[in-house]
């Protein structure tokens, strides 16, 4: 999707582009002396002081100065100095994640100020002089101070306005700016974290799980973008959720937590979910429990730190079933009979339907490393792991009966690394470069033993038991690669980024639905529209299924399951370079203009040569416009520019009053589960059947 801001208006645009997040902070201004006049060659030296992390900088012949790639937070003490004046040193400075924060400073004679002058101060929210679009930032005290039931982003991402948040059985899903969830970009020190293939609500790779991806308490602060307008922003047009880890410092730190909620703590039903006539009750028994440790210091003072956290989620929802609700024809004992049936005749355990219990189980590891290298260059390593063993339990309600072994059993493991480094070289040049690789492996499987999955037509019911039909060949490899490069070129009133962001995707994506078999067994009635054999009693007697339905891989042994063969593997390479200006025209006004270019590519499929030789022509010569399109030819790479624009006025240069706005054109990814069917759907790797009047075979091998 495209986004095109101006003031207050939104036009929408499709497209496609890339991910990359902003990880650091930085300070700007001018120094002068009492009669206004510049102070070319003061110095400025910036201390983190939890780390000792020290940032310097002199200011240039109009007396001004700045220092990117500082570390997000605080406190700061800054010090601003020049021969023969009095020393100014602020102090608690705290800097907001990807903003440039605006001190400007007079320095007093030495004879007429003899003391050092010292304010505490601390970088604004609101009226940072660096910000133009819309954004909300939430520091690491907030994080651990507003409650979060889930223990997930989406309880902080709730503090922006133009979020929407629903839950299902998969998590949370995120709708920033009214737009899809899969139209918004997600990063974690810079590196691009979403679930790029675009199956997850959340947006998060594992999310299909319903886990989250870094623990709250390994949060050092994030932030939400709307609009910024700021071109190393990019690949989304919803909105970008931005999480830094926390990092390691001087002190020794450390925390053991457990979370724990059940039904005593949730109240009663909800009252959307309370019929007419209806009382609230009591919600059914669950818990979830999430508990943890984390533990960080120096390794060496002031030179190298270490964090690391590890959490452990382990969440219990049963769904009771009340059988005298069922509409259904069939009594308890018909299904009690049903079971041992299968049981005895094909060696298959339906398992229970009347209390359904879903799981999920999650283990996540998060550890940091960082490294004052010196003055000028600071290095960061951050490890992330998480898994989670997730049962999505089939359940029985007033129409359905659900056997539990007809359940998904989903897998996912996800491994992360990012590194970062930060670097000035003299006064006017800095480099900010960050590598991320992820991978990851989901894997979503049937429970129970394997058997074809089975739906009776149960008067005003249905009864289902066997393998849940999506789960039978279905799982996803991804390996995503992603570089960032941002060069900043400092001249007075003018900051010059040059930048580019290179992302590289491997996808591997075996799907097939039905892969056991799929039968459906429906009453039979007379002309009369009288009973003559109820579909449970069709099952049971051996008589053919109404409906069969089976999908299967064209090529390979034959092999059915995650081992088949067919399964989709393409590689996509994404580019995009960008320059921007950031200009102080003067001390209260400051303008960003920038433009980026982004290029897909992807890699070709499998060719259907009979299908492009015999049927295209065909159709074109019926007059289908197919624009080139042929069976397994990449989709062409279409350049997307984004020009940006955007203002910050402090109107009376008392940060009290702000005018602030921009235009510009916001291009996100391309979910790839979409032109991934175009490798699927070939018409050369798979099959499926769907036939009337077939028997029941419960070799899953032999469909």
């Amino acid at each position: 999707m495209k986004k095109i801001y101006f003031a207050l208006a939104a036009f929408l645009m499709t497209a496609m582009a890339f991910s990359q997040g902003v990880t650091t902070s930085a300070i700007s201004g001018k120094i002068t002396d009492d009669a206004g006049e510049p102070l070319g060659g003061a110095s400025i030296v910036a201390v983190h002081l939890q780390t000792g992390s020290t940032y310097g900088a002199a200011a240039d012949f109009d007396g001004f100065y700045r220092i990117s790639n500082m570390r997000s937070g605080g406190p700061y003490q800054i010090t601003f100095s020049y021969i023969g004046f009095t020393d100014n040193v602020k102090n608690e400075i705290f800097l907001t994640l990807g903003r440039t924060s605006t001190f400007n400073v007079m320095l007093s004679e030495s004879a007429t100020a003899l003391e050092e002058v010292v304010i505490s101060a601390s970088a604004t929210g609101v009226f940072g002089a660096s910000k133009t679009g819309t954004e909300t930032t939430i520091s690491q005290r907030e994080v651990q101070t507003i409650p979060a039931a889930s223990r997930s982003i989406a309880d902080f991402v709730r503090l922006t306005p133009q979020a929407q948040v629903t839950e299902g059985n998969d998590g949370f899903s995120i709708s920033l700016a009214g737009q899809n969830n899969r139209y918004n970009a997600i990063y974690i020190d810079g590196a691009v974290n979403n679930d790029v293939f675009g199956l997850a609500g959340s947006g998060t790779n594992g999310g299909q799980t319903g886990v989250n991806p870094l623990s709250v308490d390994a949060i050092e602060t994030f932030q939400i973008n709307i609009a910024p307008f700021d071109v190393r922003q990019s690949g989304f047009s919803g909105g970008s959720i931005n999480a830094i880890s926390r990092s390691g410092s001087n002190s020794w730190e450390g925390s053991a937590y457990s979370f724990v909620r059940n039904e005593s703590l949730a109240g009663k039903t909800p009252p959307r979910l309370v019929g007419d006539g209806e009382e609230r009750e009591k919600l059914a028994d669950f818990s979830a429990l999430t508990y943890g440790v984390r533990v960080g210091g120096p390794i060496v003072k002031d030179k190298v730190f270490f964090f690391l956290n590890y959490e452990r989620q382990e969440d219990e929802t049963p769904q009771p079933f009340n059988f005298s609700n069922y509409t259904g024809r069939s009594s308890q004992a018909d299904l009690q009979g049903l079971s041992s049936f299968l049981v005895s005749s094909y060696g298959y355990d339906p398992g229970i339907f009347d209390n359904n219990t879903r799981t999920l189980e999650s283990d996540r590891i998060t550890a940091k490393v960082d490294w004052n290298i010196n003055q000028d260059h600071k290095l960061s390593l951050r490890y992330g792991y998480t898994t989670a063993d997730n049962l999505e339990a089939r359940n029985s309600g007033n129409r359905n009966i659900g056997f539990i072994n007809g359940s998904e059993l989903f897998v996912s493991e996800t491994n992360s690394l990012a590194l970062e480094l930060s670097s000035r070289f003299g006064n006017k040049f800095s480099n900010n470069f960050i590598l991320g690789y992820t991978t990851v492996r989901d894997d979503r499987d049937p429970a129970g033993d394997p058997f074809p999955t089975v739906d009776i037509q149960d008067g005003g019911g249905t009864i289902s038991f066997g393998a849940e039909p999506f789960s039978t060949a279905n799982l996803l490899d991804q390996d995503v690669l992603t570089l960032t490069d941002n060069f900043e070129i400092y001249a007075g009133r003018h900051t010059v980024t040059l930048g580019t962001n290179l992302e590289f995707a491997k996808i591997k994506n075996l799907f097939f639905a039905f892969n056991y078999g799929d039968y459906t067994f429906e009453d039979q009635f007379d002309g009369s529209g009288n009973l003559v054999s109820s579909g449970l009693n069709q099952f049971l007697t051996g008589q053919d299924a109404d409906v069969y339905q089976h999908g299967y891989s064209l090529v390979g042994t034959g092999v059915v399951g995650d081992e088949s063969a067919g399964a989709s593997e393409f590689d996509t390479f994404q580019a995009g370079f960008y320059i921007q200006d950031e200009v102080q025209m003067n001390d209260n006004f400051r303008v960003t203009l920038g433009a980026r270019i982004d290029i897909p590519y992807w890699s070709d499929g499998s060719e259907n040569d009979d299908f492009n030789d015999r049927t295209i022509p065909l159709l074109e010569a019926a007059g289908k416009n197919l624009q080139g399109a042929r069976v397994g030819q990449g989709i062409d790479p279409t350049p997307m520019f984004a020009p940006r624009l955007g203002f910050n006025w402090d109107v009376n240069g008392e940060s009290k009053t702000q005018v602030r706005g921009g235009l510009g054109v916001f291009t996100s990814r391309l979910p790839l589960v979409w032109p991934g069917g175009t490798y699927n759907n070939n018409g050369i790797t798979g099959g499926f059947n769907f036939e009337f009047g077939q028997p029941f075979v419960a070799d899953v091998n032999n469909q």
